[in-house]
């Protein structure tokens, strides 16, 4: 519903200056698209989730040519944008068959989400670095990388301390 109202603010403010749909049209498209892709989620709870990422999968590659044609830019948005795009799904994708297909503790999963989240990282990196002049590792991609490294070693660090406490805690009941 909010996003229906506020694609109608949008189109009003903007037929009100211009007397056209012109950057209206970027975030009404966007707000379709948000509400294509989270509305399962918001009707069936976790369920949705798996809805929401085909979702998202199929409809991002439309979103980003009606977006190029909206900003005047295919030369560069929809190749860039395609690429970036691939990265997340596979990303979004990893994300889900860790927590919810495979039967690794919840600590230890996001652990290793933190940890492939550095070789997804260097990857955007690699793809921006092929259209803008960016070194593909700066000094804050190695000061974020090393923060993310310590949260993954403190999680795994929790996660031994816990199973540890439990494995104590079921011998002393035993006697």
């Amino acid at each position: 519903m909010l996003l229906l109202l506020g694609m109608v603010i949008c189109a009003i403010v903007d037929m009100a200056i211009s007397g056209t749909l012109s950057w209206s049209l970027i975030p009404i498209s966007a707000c379709i698209l948000a509400g294509l892709v989270f509305t399962p989620i918001f009707k069936y709870g976790f369920r949705g989730i798996i809805v929401a990422l085909v979702a998202f999968s199929v409809l991002i590659v439309p979103f980003l040519f009606i977006l190029s044609l909206l900003v005047d830019a295919n030369e560069l948005l929809l190749p860039f944008g395609i690429r970036i795009s691939a990265v997340c799904i596979i990303y979004l994708w990893s994300m889900y068959v860790l927590f919810k297909t495979t039967k690794v503790r919840e600590l230890i999963a996001t652990a290793i989400l933190l940890l492939i989240t550095i070789p997804f990282s260097l990857t955007i990196n690699l793809i921006l670095a092929g259209f803008i002049d960016q070194p593909l590792i700066d000094v804050w991609d190695v000061l974020t990388f090393s923060i993310i490294v310590a949260s993954a070693l403190a999680l795994l660090g929790i996660d031994y301390y816990m199973q540890k406490r439990k494995r104590l805690n079921n011998k002393k009941t035993r006697f």
